[in-house]
């Protein structure tokens, strides 16, 4: 990868882009590549925060579990995804275990060469830290969601995020592009399979949604919208 490839890489990164372009050239001279096969674990709940990640080719998982042995899905990370921000601060063992999903290409900063550039650059700290405050608002959001949404709003819900993020016109409306099952949607949300394909169905018969294997298709993204805005408790 060109000095020009991975300058362009850290301009296109939301951690990053907003920076100035001197700084940001300094941060690009601290990236390596990284590559792994599908189903290679990259890091385990509990592991050094050692370093920062982005996606390049491929997907990674992003799970933790419960005592009990059950695995909760909390995010599947794209191309032009950033993930391990937290760990690249604070140098605390990571918070959940994140796996490759088929052959996966990576870019990476080590933790050392970050944290001695934000000692020379307070303005990439200060950056950093709004960034952060940010993805703490989110995290609020979701908690508030989980408390004062039943399940129907939150799938309403996340089904609008994911079409927002990964969504594509097809002829039946617009299509979420991310290859997701709905056991995966029922990790995310913290509820079973079964309970996803329930409603999932009910707004299929509804002609809400069009569902295709490992796909969603949103016809009527303002029905889906009303049962946010109602968000009935169960």
């Amino acid at each position: 990868m060109s000095q020009e490839s991975i300058s362009d890489l850290v301009a296109r990164s939301y951690l990053f882009r907003d920076l100035d372009p001197e700084t940001r050239h300094r941060v690009a001279a601290l990236v390596h590549a990284r590559r792994l096969g599908d189903g290679e674990v990259l890091f385990l709940k509990g592991d050094e925060g050692d370093a920062l990640y982005g996606v390049l080719e491929g997907k990674i998982r992003i799970v933790t579990g419960s005592p009990t042995g059950r695995e909760v899905l909390l995010n599947i990370l794209e191309p032009g995804e950033v993930f391990g921000e937290i760990a690249l601060l604070d140098g605390l063992p990571r918070s959940a275990d994140a796996v490759a999903l088929g052959e996966t290409r990576l870019w990476t900063i080590r933790r050392g060469d970050f944290v001695a550039l934000m000692k020379a650059e307070a303005s990439l700290g200060i950056h950093l830290l709004a960034l952060l405050c940010q993805r703490l608002r989110a995290m609020n959001e979701r908690i508030e969601d989980t408390v004062f949404l039943g399940l129907p709003a939150r799938l309403a819900k996340q089904l609008l995020v994911l079409v927002g993020t990964y969504g594509e016109d097809v002829a039946e409306g617009r299509r979420i592009a991310l290859p997701i099952s709905q056991s995966e949607l029922g990790q995310i949300l913290g509820t079973s399979r079964e309970s996803i394909n329930k409603h999932l169905q009910a707004w299929r018969r509804q002609g809400w949604i069009s569902l295709e294997r490992r796909h969603v298709v949103i016809r009527d993204a303002e029905a889906l919208e009303g049962v946010v805005e109602a968000g009935v408790m169960e």
